[in-house]
């Protein structure tokens, strides 16, 4: 409450009462008084102190961030590279002083040995941002490691050298070329060898057989001189089944002449055969517009063809087969089916199948040497599928190469 003061009596009178309890305007200044005392006090006595021991705790803790980064960096063998918001390198391992003896703390930037224009150095310190990028640096490989710290005001990076990874992934990549072009020309050396047996088969040893067929028929005349019939009909019986083993056994090394005859004569006359030793129906759809396969191409479409009849004769105990050979849009498609009681596919970490024997994982690496595709679809009592496609861009390809 404020008084109205009327003359200096007043006045006077007024300030000498005015230091008592019994002032309220008293009272308040000295609590107002009091208060700041104990706030000045308390910023002196508390807060500053307090403001002081976190900033050194603070600094002793980037100072002991800084040896333990240190201690453990000193210690790694592959290069580590510290660099301040400008780009300038503040720190540098033993074997970044090795490996980059042309770099000095305080003095080169990271600049001199990464050209990397979107690299936004305060940025990424500034938010502890942390990302890994390759790069080659005089013939070597490495994998990068920016990593932003901010409560320290630097970067670090750690230079993970995959020079021997990636010379061992070349590596591989060769091998892998060699065994590809190892496995085609074991591919085509077994073919030549198919049909070297073959001719010899044909035209040597069947021949041979045939002639004694012939002479022994010729003995029929001297039955009345001596010779058993039986015996005689029992030794035409046997080569007449030695000579059907031969001429299947030639037919397998080497299929009716595909490029003669082309591909669907050649499957049909080995479907027919099947069908009447076997007792199955089949089914058999071939493109209305002519072919026009490359060699390499037919060869495998039959050998997968004839691969999966053999499987079938010998495990699947089924009535029917299909034989659908088909374009789509962007593939030549082989599906072939049978009714039988299949069996479960399984297959190795590289992803090929495997069987009791070799029969499926020839089929599907010899669809595969081709760039085409190769699929198995079986269950149990489900019969079995099996897809191989090859791409159209490759056959005309491979024509052309062969042409």
């Amino acid at each position: 409450m404020f008084v109205l003061i009327q003359n200096t009596s007043e006045l006077d009178d007024y300030i000498k009462s005015f230091p008592s309890f019994y002032n309220p305007v008293f009272i308040a200044l000295l609590i107002f008084i009091l208060i700041l005392a104990i706030i000045y006090i308390s910023y002196k006595n508390i807060y500053i102190p307090m403001i002081a021991k976190h900033k050194k705790d603070q600094k002793q803790f980037e100072i002991t961030t800084e040896k333990i980064l240190s201690m453990f960096s000193e210690l790694d063998p592959n290069p580590i590279i510290r660099i301040n918001q400008d780009g300038l390198i503040i720190n540098l391992n033993e074997s970044a002083k090795k490996r980059f003896d042309n770099l000095k703390t305080n003095e080169s930037n990271i600049n001199s040995i990464i050209s990397k224009s979107d690299l936004q150095i305060e940025e990424i310190i500034k938010n502890d941002k942390s990302f890994i990028f390759p790069l080659e640096i005089d013939d070597r490989y490495y994998d990068i490691n920016f990593h932003g710290i901010s409560f320290l005001g630097m970067a670090q990076l750690y230079f993970w050298d995959t020079t021997a990874q990636k010379e061992y992934d070349r590596q591989m990549t060769n091998y892998q070329n060699l065994l590809r072009n190892s496995s085609t020309h074991l591919q085509k050396v077994i073919e030549e060898e198919r049909n070297r047996l073959s001719r010899i088969l044909h035209d040597s040893i069947a021949q041979n057989m045939l002639l004694v067929k012939l002479n022994v028929s010729n003995y029929k005349k001297f039955i009345n001189s001596g010779l058993n019939e039986e015996e005689y009909l029992r030794t035409i019986k046997i080569l007449d089944s030695t000579l059907k083993d031969i001429r299947n056994l030639a037919h397998n090394l080497k299929p009716l002449n595909i490029e003669e005859l082309g591909l669907e004569t050649v499957v049909r006359s080995m479907c027919n055969n099947v069908a009447r030793e076997g007792n199955y129906k089949y089914k058999l759809r071939f493109p209305e517009q002519p072919l026009n396969l490359p060699k390499d191409i037919e060869t495998c479409i039959f050998r997968v063809i004839q691969e999966s009849l053999n499987n079938m004769i010998r495990h699947a105990k089924a009535s029917s087969f299909t034989i659908n050979l088909f374009f789509e849009e962007t593939a030549l498609v082989l599906f072939i089916s049978d009714d039988g009681i299949g069996f479960k596919p399984q297959k190795l970490l590289n992803e090929k199948y495997i069987s009791d024997g070799l029969g499926v994982m020839n089929m599907q690496e010899s669809v595969e040497k081709l760039k085409g595709s190769f699929q198995i679809d079986s269950s149990n009592n489900s019969g079995t599928i099996i897809i191989a496609a090859f791409p159209t861009e490759l056959l005309t390809t491979n024509e052309n190469t062969n042409n």
